[in-house]
């Protein structure tokens, strides 16, 4: 069965991302597989270490953005399955390894303008670079 993976991370961009990551899953009748990477970051790490509490909260935030995901699919495509992955770790290479046997993989381009808007986001380069799938980037326009 074909697979169309979509990171999720609360953005605009994910949330452009993942619309049509289930548009075109319903299309193709594959499953939608979200992604979610999450990590304690070494800004709040006290010599390095942080109590379970810590990683519990950001894992757990990781995990609503998820459902949210979830939820937002069954509204926009009912007849989609969803699999679920959250994973510790740095977003780009957890998205790769967790997309690996993908069919289609989906990201999103930052909103910038100006100069800036030749530049894409390092997670989206990331994958770009380094995906060994087909990807699809959805362009995120700047506001007027």
């Amino acid at each position: 069965m074909e697979t169309v993976a979509v990171f999720v991370n609360g953005t605009e961009e994910a949330a452009a991302s993942l619309e049509f990551g289930a548009h075109e899953a319903a299309l193709r009748k594959a499953t939608l597989r979200l992604i979610a990477a999450w990590d304690v970051p070494s800004s709040i790490l006290s010599g390095g270490v942080a109590g379970q509490e810590v990683y519990d909260e950001f894992r757990e935030a990781a995990e609503a953005l998820i459902a949210d995901a979830v939820a937002k699919v069954a509204e926009l495509e009912p007849s989609v399955v969803c699999e679920t992955r959250v994973v510790k770790g740095q977003p780009g290479p957890v998205f790769l390894e967790e997309s690996r046997d993908a069919t289609l993989i989906v990201a999103a381009r930052k909103r910038q303008a100006g100069i800036k808007e030749l530049v894409i986001g390092s997670i989206s380069r990331h994958i770009l670079n380094h995906a060994e799938r087909p990807v699809v980037v959805i362009p995120i326009l700047p506001r007027s």
